[in-house]
């Protein structure tokens, strides 16, 4: 049984282009951020080094895509 790994990651809201986003972070690296879409409703999740928006209903759900693909690809 593989031993269970804890990791600490933090949400902190910094400012970005004039707006307001939410930084994932992971000791010194990014991970990815989460902004707000202009309707309030919908959440665009950006990895790290990458523009391409990923929209998400909830903030929440932006968050568990970017820790998904962040555990994904450190294989």
């Amino acid at each position: 049984m593989p031993k269970e790994q804890k990791i600490n990651v933090t949400q902190e809201d910094v400012t970005r282009n004039g707006h307001t986003v939410s930084v994932l972070t992971l000791g010194k690296n990014e991970i990815g951020y989460v902004e707000p879409e202009e309707d309030g409703k919908h959440f665009n999740a950006y990895l790290a080094g990458d523009a391409q928006a990923h929209r998400q209903k909830t903030m929440d759900a932006a968050v568990e895509f970017l820790l998904a693909e962040y555990h994904l690809h450190q294989g």
